[in-house]
């Protein structure tokens, strides 16, 4: 593994683990980008159901927001 392979690699666990730390039992929704800041996907993860997805644009994950939690 490269040094920038580990760097991103490193970016995405500390993204992950302030997620984890910061949220408790709420819709947590964060973007996955690139190292040039360019974003490459939309997550969203719901602890209390264990229900995840993953979305190319912030359009699609406000739909499925809206489909899974304001019907």
């Amino acid at each position: 593994m490269n040094k920038f392979n580990f760097l991103l690699n490193l970016r995405k666990y500390w993204q992950h683990f302030v997620i984890w730390i910061a949220s408790g039992s709420d819709l947590q929704v964060w973007q996955e980008s690139d190292w040039h800041g360019n974003i490459s996907c939309w997550h969203a993860y719901d602890p209390i159901t264990g229900r995840s997805a993953c979305f190319g644009s912030e359009e699609e994950i406000r739909i499925w927001i809206d489909k899974c939690y304001y019907r």
